[in-house]
């Protein structure tokens, strides 16, 4: 069975399993509407037959039935939404080996920085993005830490070591992977930004600080309570005690509503993300893990108290407790005779001083690990695919068998190259794959320092940073041409040179917004910028020229090239990479193609 095949059965036994849960679902729908009946029914004659006694018993009775009945439904609702899940979790990795994941919303948009070294070059955020075919992440942090290992990766061999060898273990663990993300897609707002319930429990500030005062919410009710139940005994004790004390209550819970609604609010907002953070941790939590960098971040997750999981629980039991006085008139009498939402808040503040300052640290595991089980899936998807090997040598890249990770394996052409200090000049005709080479080494290198398997049989790589010059625009608004905003990108490119840090840049057809002439002297003369010991790159053109400066550097500029070929008025073309450079050009056959005159003939 091979990869495809797996998730499709996974897929199928999930959605069955989910099919016969609603199928359940459907027969407590029917039993509770029974017991409904049926109680009010008995309930009726109980009370119009017997006695009232009778009566209660036979309310009691149904009422605790029917309650038994909508938890256990309920259950069964919410692992038929888990099943649906875990389906939809496998149809998206068929839709990603298929191709057709550019369907998948998340598509990290936010993210998209036009300034940055590479990101919109290569693909990294946006429609059709690195990011939207990579994401399993759902929470706030498993969207960040996946963002920064694709825009700005941890680059120092060692790290990159660890999150491998923990990719390769989660990549095995399938169950695990899919289980968190189910987790994490069950709640509608899991990816929110969890800075005001973070903001709240690692703010130290009480509501009283005087320890006195505190104790007075827990005096004045018990008093209430106590001269009401005398009252009710005797009825010659006079009511106006217990009805000054509530009085006193009422005034006490107005002047305090807004300070209490104010710390109450921003966490009731985060009840659904509460629960789901609770279950992802328990996850974690009882999963045991091989590779020292997964025990190492599941560490966290445990003080000398108790695990996140049991302190997050019981935060949501304060929360839920805070729900429960949020009807009209249940918060008027929760409140006026028991100061219910102040208790609440006296919660929060213990449950604050033992875990406030932790729970940040627990959240960033869990994005830790949805970012690492992310880099799990192309492994897993991919078995093939090679973990490139991490040089510890100053600039070298070389693959064997290497693609595009993006597009699809029927139409992906894999070639092997060797730029081991040395600088491609790559040259071909149009369409013919120049371009996609880049973005391949691109792609393929931001795969290698994340963590995970590569597009190719073998690849090695060294540490080095990644600069971009594709996709160049003009910018109206700053009055900026295509061709001088293209200057200003190879001007950084040659400034981070000089920085004389490892690195690798991609140019794509340099300077093509001016004439032949200074498209080649400029060309020249960027890459003898570039041409230092700690700098490799590949740059495309048109401009066969330019290919001369591999005589006299034999070894350090080497040529490349794509080739064509044309039969009974077709053009194809094979995307094969070979040495050397390009013979032909092919502009006019193209415009003949699309069927444009050329009228010079």
């Amino acid at each position: 069975m091979n990869t495809k095949q797996m998730y499709l059965k996974r897929m199928r036994q999930y959605s069955d399993n989910a099919e016969k849960l609603e199928r359940r679902s459907g027969m407590y729908s029917t039993i509770r509407l029974v017991t409904f009946a049926a109680g009010t029914f008995f309930t009726v004659l109980a009370f119009m037959y017997l006695s009232n006694v009778h009566g209660f018993i036979s309310m009691g009775v149904f009422f605790v039935l029917f309650l038994f009945l909508v938890a256990k439904h309920q259950k069964v609702i919410d692992e038929t939404l888990k099943y649906r899940t875990l389906a939809e979790i496998n149809k998206r990795c068929v839709a990603r080996m298929e191709g057709t994941w550019t369907e998948f919303e998340d598509k990290g948009e936010e993210y998209a920085d036009p300034n940055h070294m590479y990101s919109k070059d290569l693909d990294v955020f946006g429609h059709g993005s690195l990011f939207q075919w990579i994401n399993t992440t759902n929470t706030f942090f498993g969207r960040e830490r996946l963002r920064r290992l694709l825009e700005f990766p941890e680059k120092e061999a060692g790290q990159i070591r660890k999150r491998q060898n923990a990719v390769k273990e989660l990549s095995k663990k399938i169950d695990f992977c899919q289980s968190l993300q189910c987790e994490g897609m069950m709640a509608q707002n899991a990816s929110k930004n969890p800075d005001k319930l973070l903001d709240f429990c690692e703010d130290g500030t009480k509501l009283f600080r005087n320890k006195l005062a505190e104790q007075l919410f827990y005096i004045l009710p018990e008093l209430t309570i106590v001269f009401l139940v005398i009252c009710w005994l005797d009825s010659s004790v006079s009511l106006y005690i217990p009805f000054f004390l509530l009085g006193v209550q009422a005034v006490i819970n107005i002047v305090l509503h807004g300070r209490v609604s104010s710390i109450l609010g921003p966490v009731s907002r985060y009840k659904n993300e509460i629960k789901v953070f609770y279950k992802m941790i328990e996850l974690i939590e009882k999963k045991e893990f091989e590779d020292e960098y997964l025990i190492e971040l599941k560490s966290r997750l445990f003080d000398k108290k108790k695990p996140a999981s049991e302190q997050i629980k019981d935060l949501e039991k304060i929360v839920e407790a805070t729900d429960i006085g949020k009807g009209y008139i249940v918060e008027i009498l929760l409140n006026f005779f028991l100061f219910w939402n102040i208790h609440c808040v006296f919660a929060l503040e213990r449950w604050k001083a033992k875990a406030g300052k932790a729970i940040r640290i627990w959240l960033e595991t869990i994005g830790d690990f949805e970012a690492l089980a992310s880099l799990a899936l192309v492994a897993q998807m991919n078995p093939e695919w090679a973990f490139p090997e991490i040089s510890d040598r100053k600039v070298c890249f070389n693959a064997v068998d290497m693609g595009h990770p993006l597009i699809n394996e029927g139409k992906r052409v894999c070639n092997s190259i060797n730029m081991d200090n040395k600088i491609c000049i790559v040259t071909g005709s149009n369409m013919s794959g120049k371009t996609t080479l880049l973005r391949t080494v691109g792609v393929n290198l931001l795969l290698a320092y994340a963590g995970t398997a590569v597009c190719a049989k073998k690849m090695t790589c060294s540490v080095m940073d990644i600069c971009t010059s594709m996709r160049v625009v003009d910018d109206l608004n700053e009055g900026i041409s295509t061709f001088y905003a293209e200057l200003l990108r190879i001007k950084m490119i040659i400034d981070h040179s000089r920085m004389k840090k490892p690195m690798i840049f991609l140019i794509d057809e340099v300077f093509r917004g001016t004439n032949s002439l200074d498209r080649v002297t400029g060309a020249r003369n960027v890459l003898l910028n570039l041409d230092k010991d700690w700098v490799i790159g590949m740059i495309s053109t048109h401009d066969f020229e330019l290919c001369n400066l591999e005589k006299g550097r034999e070894g350090r500029i080497v040529n490349y090239h794509f080739a064509e070929t044309y039969t009974n008025n077709e053009i194809k073309f094979d995307y094969i990479l070979r040495r050397g450079q390009c013979k032909k050009s092919n502009a006019r056959y193209l415009m003949k193609m699309v069927g444009i005159e050329l009228l010079d003939e």
